[in-house]
């Protein structure tokens, strides 16, 4: 299922709250806490446009971002143009890239391991973050977590943001696959300039929720010891069933 094609040209509007900089606070708590070595290079594992990137890159580590998505890689590239700047951007899938190098700490953020769907697709983008990092470099990573997705069951939502002279609507409606832990998130967005439709977008991107113990034995089976699980953004703390976001922090050995 090809998805973040013509969603890519929207996404930075969309998540213009979400708060990048404070997340970098978090990893950077984490690699205080957990990391045995300074951290220097960081390899973003489905980068999306960057964002994460451009604020760890002015934090001073050297980072390199890899999506499947080439129209998010293209967002990504066209920030940093004319730039001095150590970030690189390439087109690649987190199954099976291979960059050639390692780095001292791997990131995954904003559930992109939960676009693997199958338990060999998460196994092998496992392996591949592995490949990237010697023994005992960091790799972070949330997820949906099963334990809140069961609980709290997804619903329909209703977004609407002004940019410029123009009003961008996004419907989001899912549906629910209990067997399979998955759920087809679906987007309708519009785009509105006075009464006039500018352009219309739709795409499905389907999710896998995780639980705990499968995701350590995933981890197990490529290479990884967890050391700890959170609510994103609340270190120390114990996930629970109203955490939706949940980041795993896992050792390679």
């Amino acid at each position: 299922m090809s998805v973040f094609k013509q969603y890519a040209s929207y996404y930075d509007s969309l998540y213009r709250n979400k708060d990048y900089e404070k997340e970098c606070d978090f990893l950077e708590r984490i690699f205080e806490k957990y990391s045995s070595k300074k951290i220097h290079s960081v390899i973003d594992i489905g980068c999306g446009t960057g964002s994460h990137d451009l604020a760890l890159d002015k934090r001073g580590y050297a980072v390199v971002g890899i999506d499947l998505s080439s129209e998010m890689v293209e967002i990504a590239k066209e920030k940093i143009k004319n730039k001095k700047t150590q970030l690189e951007f390439f087109q690649g899938d987190a199954r099976r890239f291979d960059l050639g190098k390692k780095f001292d700490a791997a990131i995954s953020m904003f559930a992109v391991l939960s676009y693997q769907i199958t338990n060999e697709e998460i196994i092998s983008s496992f392996k591949r973050a592995r490949c990237h990092l010697d023994a005992g470099s960091l790799f972070i990573f949330d997820v949906w977590f099963g334990p809140a997705v069961l609980v709290q069951k997804p619903c329909d939502r209703f977004n609407f943001m002004e940019k410029g002279d123009k009003k961008i609507i996004r419907l989001t409606t899912s549906d629910f696959h209990l067997l399979s832990q998955t759920v087809d998130v679906k987007y309708k967005l519009f785009t509105i300039s006075g009464d006039k439709i500018l352009d219309e977008t739709n795409e499905v991107h389907k999710i896998r929720f995780l639980f705990p113990q499968e995701i350590k034995s995933y981890l197990a089976q490529s290479g990884f010891e967890v050391l700890d699980m959170c609510p994103l953004g609340e270190l120390g703390a114990v996930p629970n069933d109203n955490n939706w976001d949940v980041t795993i922090i896992a050792k390679a050995v």
